[in-house]
């Protein structure tokens, strides 16, 4: 039980996160890793101190991790303060704080609705967060509990940001069909096949990758951050180096096809200035030249780029 999660609390902490992860990818996945961290080392510490501690004489609410903080042995009748779990990402505001359990006068902890333990963590919250139904929110246990709470104004926001994604999604959707029924009607009419058109169905080419991409790309994020999150096991599979592979081939894919769409621009801007000023090279050539300059110049950003993600930056 001590490695069990509420799932809806981590699940709409993971969500949240996944969410702000669009917009601050590598902010967001270095928050969640410390956080974890952090708490692995508070829950080993609870751990030793209750194996260490001798137990009381007589009734008492026995010593417990509920996930989200440490509480050592309870007189009946009386309420338990410890200080706000240094795992928080805002410790710093709330180090003073305190959260609070009930001990029933029967020895056991006092229970909200008969399924869940009471806990006042209010004194534990960001400075932010006011509202009732916030609060209630924040009441599943452990590390969800405890980091989701941050993420309870954030709501707004992400209803925002699913909503932006959804608008696009759709976007690039209906021009990618658009995209290949024009690469369909300059492939196939053979009086349309010249260089001008062949640099056309190029530039769709692109538009038509760096939409697929994406779409690739933020179906990797949703899989992989918007999973329910059950057991510690879940947690750990989650920050691992396995998890995130997927969605960093997605990333420098999709890189590379937004560079490969801005040079295919480049690449109409000199066929059409070949066209008012004069040809250099052969017409059998020229193509071939276009064909490297833009499907083969943004290898020469994006490798460099990946190396430099890889060495410097190489977080889950």
């Amino acid at each position: 039980m001590r490695d069990a999660f509420l799932s809806q609390g981590a699940t709409r902490f993971v969500f949240l996160l996944w969410v702000s992860l669009i917009s601050v990818e590598s902010c967001g996945a270095k928050v969640l890793e410390k956080t974890f961290e952090e708490w692995m080392r508070y829950k080993a510490e609870c751990l030793k101190k209750m194996a260490n501690d001798p137990y009381p004489s007589g009734l008492f609410c026995n010593r417990t991790f509920d996930m989200y903080a440490c509480w050592p042995d309870g007189s009946p009748g009386t309420v338990v303060n410890v200080s706000c779990p240094f795992y928080l990402p805002w410790f710093e505001k709330v180090k003073h704080g305190v959260v609070s359990r009930k001990c029933g006068a029967d020895g056991h902890w006092a229970q909200l609705n008969g399924t869940e333990a009471w806990r006042d963590h209010s004194q534990c919250k960001e400075e932010t967060e006011a509202t009732d139904e916030e609060v209630r929110r924040g009441q599943g246990p452990g590390l969800a509990a405890g980091v989701g709470a941050s993420f309870a104004l954030t709501e707004g926001a992400h209803r925002l940001m699913v909503g932006f994604k959804v608008i696009y999604t759709v976007g690039y959707s209906l021009s990618l069909l658009a995209l290949i029924l024009a690469l369909l009607i300059l492939t196939v009419f053979r009086k349309l096949r010249c260089t001008r058109n062949q640099i056309h169905a190029n530039l769709f080419a692109s538009f038509g990758l760096r939409a697929v991409s994406v779409i690739v790309k933020d179906s990797l994020l949703e899989k992989m951050w918007g999973k329910e999150v059950f057991q510690m096991s879940d947690w750990e599979a989650l920050l691992s180096h396995e998890a995130a592979i997927g969605c960093r081939v997605a990333q420098v894919v999709m890189q590379y096809c937004i560079l490969a769409n801005h040079y295919w621009f480049l690449v109409e801007a000199v066929y059409l200035y070949k066209l008012l000023i004069g040809a250099v090279f052969s017409e059998k050539n020229y193509y071939t030249l276009y064909l490297y300059l833009g499907w083969g110049t943004p290898v020469a950003f994006v490798v460099p780029w990946m190396a430099a993600k890889y060495l410097k930056e190489n977080t889950e």
